[in-house]
């Protein structure tokens, strides 16, 4: 899209959703006014919009992860502001963790096959937009309506009608923020068949397998290299970058790993906050483990030091183990770390995940045992 025309468009978007706002506050001020102080019918509106827009952003994504799961999808993760609802170890678990980026809600649903993927994704993608047109057509009918209504009802459903326009308006349209699609981006995308959207077709093709049992590895290897030539700042090359990485770690090649790592080091300043951390983290395991770069290793490591510590995962904790042996050459922390990571194999939901992670592991521990850990 013209960059002219976008920000018209981005314009229009935030001038209509502020005149929303304002209207829907004159129209509950000028019905309710005489029943209830002033003070507190502002104040009450406000804070019910703030409510409301919450909940729709949830039943935005919300219609992501029902249109995935009817499409044999798996759920992994959820993200609305502060809240993360997630699958860990087989519980679905409900934490605060702030969503970076400029995204209000962001979904993660997994393939558990790899059959008519295209088609699933495409259908996937558009419950977003979808569950929010229902949204906004009840809150466009409760507007209707606003004089029938008592003052909770509006309060709780007709103030989400500004948010409800602009969370549809926004993704139905081909925008890019920090290097993230919006709906509409992918949808289009997906339908012109652009590289982009294929290579992310392959990447959940190869998670598809995985979740199967077969690790990186054991793969079809024209789906991580078979693909058309994409920009170095395109997310989805990024994100195949590091599933290439996987692959030569699971095949034992230590030199094209190390050359995925620093190809992937070197795309770190086009990755989106919400990859950053992750990706930032396995650059860093290859720094301990494969380089044995000490000094380097140190000076990466404290900006992911909280990431590492506070997600509890398998690969977190993997990467904490070398870091802890290669690094500090504290085989007590590295061991604690170790034992914490082989456990949640035990109970890892994606097959070949679980597999490929414990062979890095099984190499780690031997190289505890053995005290063959540096250069």
């Amino acid at each position: 899209m013209n960059r002219a025309l976008e920000q018209i468009i981005r314009a229009f978007d935030y001038a209509a959703t502020f005149l929303l706002a304002g209207a829907v506050v004159w129209v509950g001020y000028i019905n309710y006014y005489a029943s209830y102080d002033s003070f507190l019918l502002i104040l009450s509106l406000v804070l019910g919009g703030v409510l409301s827009s919450a909940v729709c952003a949830a039943f935005h994504e919300l219609g992501h992860v029902l249109f995935g799961l009817l499409c044999g999808f798996r759920f992994n993760s959820m993200r609305i502001g502060f809240v993360s609802i997630s699958r860990s170890e087989g519980k679905i678990r409900c934490t605060a963790k702030r969503l970076p980026g400029p995204l209000a809600g962001a979904t993660q649903m997994l393939p558990t096959g790899r059959e008519n993927l295209y088609e699933k994704f495409l259908i996937t993608v558009c419950g977003g937009p979808a569950f929010s047109l229902l949204f906004l057509a009840g809150c466009i009918v409760a507007m209707v309506f606003y004089q029938s209504l008592h003052f909770a009802a509006y309060t709780l459903i007709c103030t989400a009608m500004p948010y409800a326009f602009h969370i549809l308006f926004y993704n139905v349209l081909p925008f890019k923020d920090d290097n993230l699609d919006t709906d509409g981006a992918m949808i289009r995308g997906l339908i012109k068949r652009e590289p982009s959207y294929l290579t992310a077709v392959n990447v959940l093709a190869i998670e598809g397998y995985m979740y199967q049992g077969a690790t990186p590895s054991e793969i079809d290897k024209s789906l991580y290299f078979g693909l058309p030539q994409l920009p170095e700042d395109d997310l989805n090359f990024i994100i195949l970058t590091n599933y290439r990485l996987m692959y030569f770690l699971d095949a034992g090649d230590t030199k094209e790993a190390i050359r995925a790592s620093d190809r992937l080091e070197s795309l770190l300043e086009y990755v989106p906050d919400l990859f950053g951390k992750e990706i930032g983290a396995d650059v860093l395991y290859v720094t301990c483990a494969l380089k044995h770069d000490a000094e380097k290793a140190r000076a990466m490591y404290p900006p992911l030091r909280q990431f590492l510590l506070g997600e509890n995962t398998l690969r977190t904790h993997r990467i904490s183990a070398a870091y802890e042996l290669y690094v500090n050459g504290d085989k007590r922390k590295a061991l604690f770390e170790l034992n914490a990571a082989e456990q949640k194999t035990e109970t890892c939901p994606i097959l070949g995940e679980g597999k490929f992670e414990r062979k890095l592991l099984d190499s780690i521990r031997e190289n505890i045992v053995t005290e063959h850990y540096t250069e």
